[in-house]
């Protein structure tokens, strides 16, 4: 068990000792839940690499493509409109 302060900012300094064991570094996130009088402080981690789909050019440029024309007709239509 370790022990903390609050700042006058609201800060909680997590000590050393914990962070290395739970391999936190700067900048890392946390979600913040309460539970009955507790404060739990839940990293973020970031998602596996393999729920992501590699795409190549030939997918992604036709998508684009797509996109910049549709962005294109909606700048154009509120040009009409008088909408700036």
């Amino acid at each position: 068990m370790w022990k903390t302060r609050l700042s006058s900012k609201g800060q909680v300094v997590i000590p050393a000792e914990v962070r290395l064991k739970l391999g936190l570094k700067k900048g890392d996130v946390f979600l913040v839940k309460i539970e009955d009088k507790k404060i739990i402080l839940e990293p973020l981690t970031q998602p596996p690499e393999e729920i992501f789909v590699k795409a190549g050019s030939e997918l992604t440029d036709s998508i684009l493509r797509e996109a910049k024309a549709s962005s294109d007709k909606a700048e154009k239509l509120l040009r009409d409109l008088g909408v700036e």
